[in-house]
């Protein structure tokens, strides 16, 4: 080859990359974008909807009605999320979905204005909005590898989980001004516009950008009988996949350990058992989310290593040590001492377990979405919704009756010292050597 064709062939590339390129860097702004509305949206309406139910009801059962409500849905349709995430345009479903969304709210609206805010149809739309979130995010974690190139996977999911970090930490602020300051037909008004606008970035979003040149076709046909043999197909497929193998099991312990250990024992243990202010908790609680945004934005900006292994065991040892030191102030030892002290060492430690957590979530999500199929990501997130989401709800369930039976302090033990043997284990596990 003569040096003329040489340079006409690299042009050509050149040429040829640099749109590939910037309709990658497009696809990650209207996805990431579109999420941050979405999210945030669904965050401000979720707290400023519980605040009017508490405000008109003043009902604890009422409330934790409107909870139910929002959950039950994850629970039992997200195989079928899966199931039908695998076999629809995966566009065309998330941009419907967040229509849908839009929709519902401005029904809402339209419902408020004539009959009023009525608990009936607040319930009914909480419901309805839960079973599209749980078709939206299923739909979403499946389509997220075709968005961009293998090599920007850390970055997109990084910068994914910062989105909803960030939304957590804000939702509630905003939805506490709003419904402050506005009134809640103009709040409804604003939120169903978002989840439009949302849904319009996601029509120019290429979503077969990283397509895979082979890919195994999916009956399209959705039934009952389809979905359980998904199913079966999902755990025949873990069972043969060694690492998926490692990893599956100690995620769906992780989220049963978290939920049991955090949304249980720490409240109990720092209000009931310490008696630190409620409104130190909520700083404590917010250290959480700060933690996890931090720890995105790095990720997001550091290099991929090739070997993960070894960040994912001391992400785990530390999640160990932290829960650990987390139950040391209910021993007694720190009665001594300011209550400042004990405050400071449990911001300290919820923003390091935080970042910990992160620190092994986002690796796992990126190993487990280059070793599924694409035809099948969306039946394995289905299934590992529904795992767990039950296993949550009976962590916190467990967790509330060994309350009543042991200190507040062993369990916080039992957990730190179950990651860190689990992080020993995974280092000698033999697939975990390729990780």
């Amino acid at each position: 080859m003569d040096a003329t064709s040489t340079i006409t062939t690299l042009t050509e590339d050149l040429n040829m990359e640099e749109p590939n390129e910037s309709k990658e860097k497009l696809n990650l702004i209207l996805f990431l974008g579109g999420k941050l509305v979405s999210s945030l949206g669904t965050y401000i309406y979720s707290f400023a909807i519980s605040l009017y139910i508490l405000k008109v009801t003043g009902s604890g059962t009422s409330f934790a009605f409107s909870l139910l409500l929002g959950t039950l849905p994850r629970v039992l349709l997200s195989p079928v999320a899966g199931s039908v995430a695998d076999r629809v345009d995966r566009k065309k479903m998330m941009v419907g979905l967040d229509f849908l969304s839009g929709a519902v709210v401005l029904t809402l609206l339209v419902l408020s204005l004539t009959y009023g805010l009525m608990l009936p149809f607040i319930y009914a739309t909480t419901f309805i909005l839960s079973i599209v979130s749980t078709f939206f995010i299923t739909t979403d974690n499946a389509a997220i590898p075709r968005l961009v190139s293998d090599q920007k996977l850390i970055k997109i999911n990084s910068y994914s989980r910062a989105i909803d970090s960030g939304s957590s930490i804000l939702g509630p602020v905003l939805g506490g001004l709003a419904f402050g300051l506005v009134s809640m037909n103009l709040f409804l008004l604003i939120n169903g516009i978002s989840f439009i606008l949302s849904a319009i970035s996601e029509l120019f979003i290429d979503f077969n950008f990283n397509k895979p040149k082979e890919e195994k076709k999916v009956d399209s046909a959705i039934s009952m009988n389809a979905v359980w043999k998904d199913i079966k197909e999902v755990f025949a497929f873990i069972k043969g996949h060694k690492i998926l193998l490692a990893i599956i099991p100690f995620s769906m312990s992780f989220n049963f350990l978290i939920s049991a250990t955090f949304n249980v024992t720490l409240p109990y243990l720092i209000i009931n058992v310490l008696r630190l202010p409620a409104s130190q908790y909520g700083f404590i609680e917010g250290a959480f989310s700060a933690g996890m945004l931090t720890a995105a934005i790095l990720i997001a900006k550091l290099p991929e290593k090739e070997k993960k292994l070894k960040g994912l065991v001391i992400g785990i040892g530390g999640i160990g040590l932290a829960t650990i030191v987390m139950g040391i102030p209910g021993l007694g030892i720190l009665k001594g001492f300011h209550m400042m002290l004990t405050f400071g060492l449990y911001i300290a430690m919820a923003f390091l377990l935080s970042f910990f957590i992160l620190m092994i979530d986002m690796p796992l999500m990126v190993v487990m979405q280059r070793a599924i199929p694409n035809e099948m990501l969306g039946r394995v997130w289905g299934v590992m919704g529904t795992l767990s989401g039950a296993l949550m709800p009976l962590g916190i369930v467990l967790a509330g009756i060994s309350l009543d039976m042991i200190p507040a302090y062993a369990l916080f033990f039992v957990t730190g010292i179950y990651f860190i043997i689990a992080a020993v284990l995974l280092y000698k596990n033999k697939a975990m050597q390729e990780y």
